[in-house]
């Protein structure tokens, strides 16, 4: 329906006001920058070493320092790869950190035909050490807000591994050189997730079974793509599990940045540069808004964005705010908030 053909049917018309506009642009910005921040803080082989001992068996033996200096290779690569065949990778951009050269080998696609492009967050190559030998394998992590994003993420991790193996092709095998495929691992770290599905990590790969006889191939011939989903949540912070620890402080919206660093430095023993420092304030001072509107009304932000919407058309209907809290089950001051946030972006 057009705005003329709206107006002559309610005599009303609905335009984004300046305000609205520039609040929208604010918060996309805003989410932009706490994205990259996270990113940043995440991508420190420090913290990397965590995730691998918690999601990887091959490392449960060794120490974070140990995970660190001797298997996490070269420098990760932040935002630089298409995970799409058709969308371009970034070049030349000097705000990236460099990638690990065998990872900077992968072909650049073709340019999309579609807008917006999507690349992996984190991607970086380690070694796992197997039977006296080395083995190198390529890993992928993306920071996911919330885990419930309308499809599963276990079906997005196997998407994604499965083109990290064939972009190997003509770099890392050609032809019929199959037995040179390495190993790829996707990681997903969900920060809002229900309560009964917070502070899990659950694992997906490929298992033999023999159906008859008693054969069976070596696991590092079949097993070449791993998933893993670490959802932090509400109980994060009090995990046993030092990954979801780790990771749930660093992206509190309850904790001070103060909090933050005395964690990482006495709790993890990891050494803060001043531009880690910068990316952890940087993180505080923009996981505010949403973030915190979610949690202080005791619910997960994915559960805060159904109740916001269905708060709405309530108002439609012509409930006041206390029926609209009692029926959404927020206190009155939220769904109060929630509606000024509403009159903002319409002017009537």
């Amino acid at each position: 329906m057009s705005s003329s053909d709206r107006e002559k049917k309610t005599g009303t018309v609905y335009v984004p006001s300046e305000i609205a506009q520039n609040l929208k642009a604010a918060d996309e910005d805003a989410t932009f920058k706490y994205d990259e921040a996270a990113r940043n803080i995440v991508a420190q082989k420090s913290v990397l070493a965590y995730i691998l001992k918690s999601a990887l068996d091959e490392y449960a033996e060794y120490t974070v320092q140990e995970i660190a200096e001797r298997f996490i290779e070269g420098e990760p690569e932040l935002r630089k790869t298409a995970v799409h065949q058709d969308h371009p990778d970034k070049e030349g951009d000097t705000s990236m950190m460099s990638g690990d050269d065998k990872i900077e080998g992968e072909p650049t696609a073709d340019k999309s035909q579609k807008d917006g492009t999507v690349y992996y967050d984190i991607r970086f190559t380690a070694v796992l050490p197997s039977d006296g030998e080395l083995i190198e394998i390529l890993l992928n992590l993306e920071i996911q807000n919330k885990d419930t994003p309308g499809y599963p993420i276990p079906k997005r991790g196997i998407y994604y591994t499965a083109r990290m193996i064939s972009s190997q092709r003509g770099t890392i095998f050609k032809d019929q050189e199959y037995g040179k495929i390495k190993r790829c691992v996707s990681i997903w770290v969900c920060e809002d997730t229900a309560n009964f599905r917070s502070d899990t990590i659950n694992r997906y790969s490929f298992t033999e079974e023999c159906l008859r006889g008693s054969f069976n191939e070596e696991k590092k011939d079949y097993d070449l793509m791993t998933v893993v989903v670490m959802r932090l949540g509400r109980k994060g912070e009090n995990s046993e599990d030092n990954a979801i620890r780790l990771l749930s402080k660093m992206f509190s919206t309850n904790l001070s940045y103060e909090d933050k660093l005395d964690a990482l430095q006495n709790e993890f023993k990891i050494s803060v540069s001043r531009e880690m420092s910068e990316e952890v304030q940087s993180m505080c001072n923009l996981s505010a808004g949403v973030y915190n509107k979610g949690y202080d009304s005791g619910i997960s932000v994915g559960e805060m964005k159904k109740a916001k919407s269905t708060a709405y058309k309530l108002q439609d209907k012509g409930m006041s705010c206390e029926e609209i809290a009692d029926a959404v089950e927020v206190d009155t001051d939220t769904v109060r908030e929630w509606l000024v946030e509403r009159e903002a972006l319409l002017v009537k």
